[in-house]
């Protein structure tokens, strides 16, 4: 008989591969996580490149900032927000707003980039005002980008695996094109002689948000020789909405043409997580396979040799030997696994 140590030893092996497999094929994102805790970045080619959120910060009971005589910032961001869409949607983008008037019980923060996540957005604006300052502030989250992330990397790439990460984080997979569209907007502002300022602040819903970022506050525009324009004039809002809207057609053209470029032959591809996952379960399959025709072969010589067999100590010491040979020739240990003494290789993607 086969002893028990080496049975087991097999036994374990096997199932350790298997699972695996199993946690391979479930990890692979099947669409946008909705899941607050387990954020997970999506694909250009996922990506909806005609629809821009917009969230005009506070609502309800939240007033946000008082920017001057019974003028609340709840009301100013509401007002740019509409200016804004209605720019965006004559350049033929979708937008989708987290409010359209001052509900009594507005969406918490976590509930707008909820709402915002599951969009696939090309860029996600979030609208603040204030009374101090000057000109238009541009912030990004501070998150720090993941160490596999780019600057330059446009289009944005999906994970080869599920990773679960915190939900206050979800933006930091995004940190690096939000800072690029940043850009964009500060050019644009620039541009049209608009004074801009950029920086990174933790504005929240910024850090949860799952796509390109930024959150735009309005200040009193400053004019040589006059007083400074208030951030509750109609054209200074208007002024400012159409330019965004420029630069997000500017944004667009750039994801746009990389992801082209990504998907030409020759290009850098986006990576295929259920092919990943389909490979990964064959090579499971095989080696759970592999190593039950090793078991049946040491089951074959040790009945084969049952009149003559040797006490289990010598008899182990020869049939593993043989199949250390055995499994030499047909199925090599790759070169990146590494084992200590009487230890079973560990499955990659699997932790000790």
């Amino acid at each position: 008989m086969i002893s028990s140590r080496k049975f087991a030893a097999v036994l374990l092996a096997a199932l350790a591969v298997a699972a695996a497999a199993a946690f391979y094929v479930r990890a692979q994102p099947q669409g946008q996580a909705s899941n607050p805790a387990q954020a997970q970045t999506y694909a250009a080619s996922e990506m909806n490149r005609n629809l821009v959120v917009l969230d005009p910060a506070h609502g309800g009971q939240d007033a946000g900032a008082t920017l001057g005589d019974r003028i609340q910032e709840k009301d100013v961001t509401l007002a740019i927000a509409d200016r804004l869409r209605a720019t965006l949607t004559a350049a033929g983008f979708t937008v989708l707003l987290t409010r359209d008037a001052d509900p009594t019980t507005p969406l918490t923060y976590d509930q707008r980039a909820e709402m915002a996540n599951h969009e696939h957005a090309l860029a996600c604006i979030v609208l603040h005002a204030t009374a101090s300052g000057s000109g238009v502030h541009l912030y990004t989250s501070a998150l720090q980008p993941p160490e596999e992330d780019s600057s330059a990397n446009i289009p944005l790439t999906a994970r080869s695996a599920f990773v679960p990460v915190p939900w206050q984080m979800a933006q930091a997979a995004y940190v690096s094109q939000s800072i690029r569209l940043a850009g964009d907007l500060s050019a644009a502002l620039g541009k049209a002689s608009i004074a801009v300022f950029s920086g990174r602040e933790p504005v929240r819903p910024l850090d949860s948000l799952e796509c390109p970022a930024v959150a735009v506050e309005l200040a009193p525009l400053p004019v040589a020789g006059s007083d400074a324009t208030p951030v509750t004039d109609a054209a200074y809002q208007q002024r400012v909405a159409a330019t965004l809207s420029t630069a997000l057609q500017v944004w667009r053209d750039h994801v746009g043409s990389s992801a082209s470029n990504a998907s030409a032959p020759g290009g850098a591809g986006v990576t295929k997580p259920a092919a990943q996952a389909q490979a990964a379960a064959q090579a499971a399959r095989a080696a759970v396979e592999a190593s039950g025709k090793a078991a049946a072969r040491r089951a074959a010589r040790v009945l084969a040799d049952k009149p003559h067999a040797a006490p289990d100590s010598q008899a182990d010491g020869q049939d593993q030997s043989n199949d250390d040979k055995a499994n030499g020739e047909s199925n090599p240990t790759p070169a990146s696994s590494t084992t200590d003494s009487g230890d079973q290789p560990v499955p990659a993607g699997v932790t000790p």
